[in-house]
């Protein structure tokens, strides 16, 4: 039983051929009151400024309130999480972003267990549960396999695809956090992967593939990244396979398996209780449209013109809304030509909740507008399912607010359902998005990737978009969260509990 209240966010919408289609979500991530602000508007500075209530930001504003320093959040939304979060529907739990955890995410897991989460985990699908059998349409009709059967063909053609160095990406890949060149790896060899985009890499192997195998890779290439073969580079597929342990049969346990069971905004508020236990300060729904830094100082402006001024920022806007924002002095022109060319990642992810029970059913179309489905347990009642569905790049295709009604035709592709809802946050229209989570391009990663993870003088860029290791995910966002908010403390100033008188002038 979750001791938060959902409230209305501004988030998320609800379609029924009832009702059409309804804005506005409950979520235990909305935060009341929107404003707590004590310091007085009287030009004090704040020792630190964090942008964005993402989990970049709640790690980061956490850390730095937990270490003494007076800290604002400033946040465009009503609620905490950022691209993840998660709705609560007539109590059952829609995730409408970020949403699967796992033991190797380290740092999350660590939040986890701080805040009693470690064993409240649920999984995604159910072993013998109705529809337990795997869809395959590729255009010339729909089978059915055992999930075994469709586990070994995506094996295969996964395994022959990633294969670029005969060792699954141990010799081209051995450090996934330092994927850019290291002590085995030089980064001239790490360039002529990034070269290729998984279009490229496909035509080198398609002739060793069934068409089957070929239309289920073709599928997951776009179900992970959230664009297109021809626009993701494979040298991201390269570090995916790195991170999940160069072995595509732990890919379900680690992409797609275990969630929070009463939803990733229960973890987000518990980082953000903890920090407004310990003083945070915070508004939210407070856009900003400007940082400008002279004479060291640091002041954010919002769209209403209210300027806030700090020694430090931690900046943790996505990549897609960076260039919304006017930065003085400039961005670099390295960083300003990355946010031209941008990322690929314009997902469509839509729940449903389905009469009966199909549980069980997984399912790819190929092409299609929809990608893959997930039965997604029981919602509340244990009467009907929830399912979860994705797909690429829709854009132009398929407008989940245009023609809402399209949806259920993409969902009744898969198997024959009677759909009850469909729910959905659509994070292409988003403002404060504008994209998922951050894929890109042959030859950008090399190119723009360590420029993307530089400091703009005192603002600090933190960003799951462009993190070390787990890009992209929950992980990676916690990632850059806490190492900003290290970079902040050791710059603004950190004393521990005895600290030794001038240690650093007799030293020096």
């Amino acid at each position: 039983m979750s001791p938060y209240h959902a409230n209305l966010s501004n988030d998320g919408y609800i379609y029924t051929k009832k009702d059409g289609l309804v804005s506005g979500l409950h979520t235990y991530g909305v935060i009341k009151p929107e404003s707590h602000i004590r310091q007085a508007d009287d030009g004090n500075v704040w020792e630190a400024i964090v942008v964005g209530a993402g989990y970049a930001g709640l790690v980061a504003a956490r850390d730095l309130v937990k270490a003494g320093k007076k800290t604002l959040l400033i946040e465009a939304r009503d609620r905490v999480g950022g691209r993840t979060w998660s709705a609560e529907v007539n109590g059952t739990t829609f995730e409408m972003g970020g949403t699967w955890v796992s033991h190797v995410h380290g740092r999350l897991f660590g939040e986890m267990q701080r805040y009693g989460l470690q064993d409240e985990v649920s999984m995604t699908r159910t072993q013998n549960g109705g529809c337990d059998y795997f869809t395959l349409d590729t255009g010339s009709g729909s089978r059915k396999f055992t999930h075994k059967e469709a586990g070994e063909m995506t094996a295969k053609a996964w395994n022959i695809f990633i294969d670029i160095d005969g060792s699954k990406c141990r010799d081209i890949c051995p450090l996934p956090h330092s994927a850019l060149g290291n002590s085995r790896v030089s980064f001239n060899e790490i360039q002529a992967i990034d070269k290729l985009s998984c279009r490229d890499r496909i035509d080198q192997i398609k002739d060793q593939l069934t068409p089957d195998e070929l239309a289920l890779l073709e599928s997951l290439v776009p179900h992970c990244g959230g664009g297109s073969v021809e626009n993701i580079g494979f040298l991201e597929m390269v570090r995916a396979q790195a991170l999940q342990n160069y072995d595509i049969a732990t890919f379900e346990e680690v992409w797609t398996l275990y969630k929070i069971r009463e939803g990733q905004s229960t973890l987000a508020r518990r980082i953000f209780d903890d920090a407004a236990r310990l003083g945070l300060q915070w508004t939210f729904k407070t856009p900003i449209k400007s940082i400008i830094e002279k004479d060291g100082i640091v002041s954010v402006v919002t769209t209403n013109d209210k300027i806030l001024r700090a020694k430090r920022v931690v900046n943790t806007i996505p990549i897609a809304v960076l260039p919304d924002i006017h930065f003085d002095p400039p961005l670099s022109p390295l960083r300003q030509e990355a946010l031209k060319i941008n990322q690929v990642d314009y997902l469509t992810k839509i729940h449903a909740e389905v009469e009966g029970d199909l549980r069980g059913l997984r399912g790819c179309t190929w092409p299609g507008d929809f990608l893959y489905i997930y039965g997604d347990g029981f919602c509340a009642g244990g009467k009907s399912t929830r399912i979860t569905s994705f797909a690429g790049d829709n854009r132009g295709i398929l407008d989940p607010l245009k023609e809402p009604e399209k949806l259920e035709i993409a969902l009744k592709r898969f198997h024959p359902m009677e759909i009850k809802k469909v729910v959905f946050h659509d994070w292409v229209s988003d403002p404060y998005a504008k994209a998922g989570a951050a894929w890109y391009p042959a030859g950008f990663l090399t190119k723009y990737l360590p420029e993307l993870q530089k400091r703009h003088g005192n603002v600090l860029m933190a960003n799951a978009d462009w993190a070390r290791g787990w890009k992209g995910f929950i992980e990676g966002a916690m990632e850059q969260g806490a190492l900003a908010a290290d970079t902040v403390l050791n710059e603004v100033g950190l004393y521990g509990a005895n600290p030794i008188p001038n240690l650093y002038s007799s030293v020096l």
